[in-house]
């Protein structure tokens, strides 16, 4: 499978399972978590959270399809032993597979923090005006969870 094909699959996958929330908004919440206008949604907050989701999914694809290759070519031990063992082509470069997932994985999606924040001037507009319990004064930004 070539690599464009990879990563037009793995995002269209993930925007369309994730794209309802879009249409639904999610919720926006202050510094300490409290929903900040309970029975609301951001549409604005879950289209940046599909989007950043969508990239992490098209980013994954790239130590996946090009470490093994790099790794088999350019670590003697891993180059000489399959020289010796064609045999053990597949099982070595599977498993170099499967670490380049198991590393590439957790930070693709560590590029994108989980909780994200928007400013609240970007909100939408009922938002804009919500000010802090404490202090009183305007929220200068929310926090939503964009998913993984």
């Amino acid at each position: 499978v070539a690599f464009p094909s990879a990563v037009v699959a793995s995002s269209l996958n993930c925007y369309i399972v994730r794209s309802p929330e879009i249409d639904t908004g999610v919720p926006l919440v202050d510094d300490k978590g409290n929903d900040v206008l309970p029975g609301t949604t951001s549409k604005e907050a879950a289209k940046r959270g599909v989007h950043s989701t969508t990239a992490s999914r098209a980013i994954l694809q790239a130590p996946v399809y090009f470490l093994p290759p790099v790794l088999l070519g350019a670590v003697p031990v891993l180059r000489n032993y399959v020289a010796r063992h064609p045999a053990m082509t597949v099982p070595v470069t599977t498993y170099l597979l499967l670490v380049s997932f198991g590393f590439g994985l957790p930070s693709t999606v560590a590029i994108f923090p989980q909780m994200s924040e928007i400013k609240a001037d970007e909100a939408e507009e009922e938002f804009r005006a919500l000010r802090e319990k404490e202090t009183g004064r305007p929220y200068e930004k929310f926090w939503y969870n964009k998913g993984l």
